[in-house]
């Protein structure tokens, strides 16, 4: 069984990961919000200004500092 890396209420920046990304969500940030345990390298993660929740692999996401 796999580890989450990030837990939920982790925020989160949107990185380049092994897959295409649209060049838009580079940079962007948000929260993780749901996680699945069938898919555990997959998170769900909803972007600041924004209500949909949007699927990310876990290269795809690092955690954004305190302070």
């Amino acid at each position: 069984m796999k580890a989450f890396l990030y837990p939920d209420g982790t925020r989160v920046r949107i990185k380049r990961g092994r897959f295409p990304l649209a060049p838009d969500l580079v940079g962007r940030e948000g929260v993780v919000v749901e996680l699945d345990d069938y898919r555990p390298s997959r998170y769900g993660v909803i972007l600041d200004g924004e209500s949909q929740i949007r699927e990310f692999a876990e290269d795809e996401l690092e955690p954004v500092g305190e302070g």
